[in-house]
């Protein structure tokens, strides 16, 4: 498997570099506190420093981020929940210890991180150790606050709880009701289930903020790691009593309906809750003589979900992807570009915009060596701190980024992100078209090979169980390069072309360099040895399941459980070319599917 290379760095030099960029007063000695902030299904629109949408209230958080270093291209390693929180804590892409999505069972129970490497990864029996575990062997005292996802809340055997996962002191609950060995004064209390109430204080952001200042004034004069990862704003909805909902406006979005604003106006409310939460916590460092000695790296768990699938609402949240093309789910822009930014007073320059591709797995790896310690050579991230405190002009990273999902997998390297799924492989210069809209495979044949071949070796090295499968759920799940529905109306946020930008219906199709629609022409997919694409006889095996010959609507969609059914019956619908319901193997042919 390739992985990145990390020269070792001892905590002799590790100390030494730190003091450089220590606070005043502060001793070689010192250990610099780390938290970080982790929201759920936050959109990359929703930051207001951004300048997306100007109906956006999130001062305290803008604040943090031009205090510092705003990362435009933050990325997480997953699109989805789960995932993405289990690579964060390990500091590895998650597939490569078999952790693939919300339901992987990589040896420990569905939707648990394990804790040894399962049979077959290349570390094989060996413990699965948290940046917790990481960081309490530096001397840190460890704190969490919010939504754990990464097993259960509370095991009885104290194995996949946050206290098994290397945490301290806890407040474990995506509500506010949960588990917890520490009392909002700050004060250590037997492990408890509290329940508290959802009064104008206590919405459960502001509730899980209250318990993150609770660990600070508890760990005060020890060096700390928190991690926040603050639930919102994820549904469940703000409720419509809550002081937050009530003090913010609402605003009328002309591509939306009376009933999209309103579910709008709600996200914009948790997230107003979510920067007062936020701000709280800052608030409680500066009081405390703290914000100059603590790293705080901030970003979100992956996109936004969809939006208006079978209603006006969906299993929409609320928030946004503006400009980005796709959603929670998929590896699309839209599913995994994140909010992102760092902030340390004094020792991180304020106003930095960073432009280069960051990771969530870096803020692993980032956390790991401000502590002092050695970035294990099996992670996937770097660290940041030379780039952030101006000490390197560019971050050093010798291997591209990957991601594989039930819906597709992808390669970023530099400037450059290849997509693929069995169907379709599409090349983007991403730094020049982050909104994914002109597909360059066709211009550079050698480019979109090396991306190929590097995305090969990766993924063949991965568990069969934790690797792209076409047949599986992803199956149900079309790409959004086709553009949207000349129907929908023009959203002003989105504006393309970037030259001479006008409002357009988004997401537009993705065009080739010729002024072709992908749809219409497309280069043959280039696919890993496992993932070749089916040919249309096997397809037509797999799908008649009365052997008649043909396939019928039913057949095609199979088990509708979890499935887009409207996708696919469309999809149906333009490979029956004869209109007679039935699919027969010369229409798969001549559609290529």
């Amino acid at each position: 498997m390739m992985k990145l290379k990390h020269c070792p760095t001892t905590l002799c030099a590790a100390l030494a570099f730190l003091s450089a960029f220590s606070p005043k007063g502060a001793s070689a000695s010192d250990q610099p506190n780390v938290i970080i902030i982790y929201s759920d299904d936050h959109g990359y629109t929703d930051l207001g420093i951004h300048g997306i949408d100007a109906h956006l209230d999130t001062p305290h958080m803008d604040a943090l981020a031009r205090g510092g270093a705003l990362m435009k291209a933050g990325y997480s390693s997953a699109p989805q929940c789960r995932p993405s929180r289990c690579g964060l804590m390990a500091g590895r892409i998650q597939n490569e210890f078999g952790f693939a999505d919300n339901h992987a069972d990589a040896g420990a129970g569905e939707g648990t991180l394990p804790r040894v490497y399962p049979t077959g990864t290349d570390m094989a029996g060996q413990p699965l150790l948290t940046i917790a575990d990481r960081m309490k062997k530096l001397g840190y005292v460890t704190g969490f606050s919010g939504k754990w996802h990464c097993g259960p809340n509370e095991d009885a055997k104290k194995q996949f709880d946050p206290r098994g996962r290397g945490f301290d002191d806890y407040w474990v609950a995506p509500m506010t009701t949960g588990y917890t060995n520490l009392d909002l004064e700050g004060n250590r209390v037997p492990h408890q289930k509290e329940s508290n109430p959802a009064d104008a204080n206590q919405n459960r952001v502001i509730l899980q903020g209250q318990y993150a200042e609770s660990f600070v004034v508890k760990n005060k004069d020890k060096p700390f790691f928190l991690f926040f990862p603050i639930f919102g704003p994820h549904v469940p909805m703000i409720k419509k009593d809550d002081p937050y909902y009530q003090d913010f406006p609402m605003h009328d979005y002309p591509q939306y309906n009376d009933a999209q604003d309103e579910h709008r106006r709600r996200g914009l409310a948790l997230l107003k809750a979510m920067d007062d939460s936020i701000g709280g916590l800052v608030e409680k460092l500066r009081e405390l003589g703290l914000e100059e000695n603590t790293l705080i790296l901030f970003a979100g768990d992956n996109g936004a979900p969809g939006k208006f699938n079978t209603s006006d609402i969906g299993s929409w949240n609320g928030s946004n992807n503006v400009p980005m093309r796709g959603n929670k789910g998929t590896l699309h822009e839209g599913g995994i570009r994140v909010p992102m930014f760092a902030h340390w007073k004094g020792t991180i320059p304020a106003g930095q915009v960073i432009e280069e591709m960051v990771t969530t797995l870096d803020f692993t790896a980032t956390s790991l060596a401000v502590g002092g310690g050695d970035i294990p050579p099996e992670f996937d991230g770097v660290n940041l701190l030379p780039r952030l405190t101006g000490d390197s002009a560019a971050i050093e990273r010798e291997q591209p980024m990957f991601w594989d999902f039930y819906t597709g997998q992808a390669i970023r390297m530099g400037d450059w992100k290849l997509w693929r799924n069995a169907d379709t492989s599409v090349l983007f210069n991403i730094a020049n078209d982050p909104a994914e809209l002109t597909n360059l495979a066709y211009q550079q044949p050698e480019r979109t090979q090396q991306l190929t071949k590097k995305l090969d070796e990766w993924s063949a090295a991965l568990l069969p169980s934790a690797r792209y499968d076409p047949d599986g759920r992803g199956s149900s799940m079309e790409p959004a390069f086709g553009g949207a529905p000349s129907n929908i109306k023009p959203d002003p946020r989105y504006l393309v072309p970037y030259d001479k930008p006008v409002a357009t219906p988004y997401p537009a199709a993705v065009q080739s360099p010729g002024g072709h629609a992908i749809t219409e022409t497309q280069p043959e997919p280039i696919t890993a040895p496992a993932q070749k694409r089916r040919s249309q006889d096997q397809f037509l095996k797999s799908r008649d399941r009365d052997g008649d010959g043909v396939i019928t609507l039913e057949e095609y969609i199979g088990d509708p459980k979890g499935r887009n059914v409207s996708a696919l019956t469309k999809h149906f619908s333009k490979l029956d070319s004869n209109n007679d319901g039935k699919l027969s193997l010369e229409e798969l042919k001549n559609a290529g599917g």
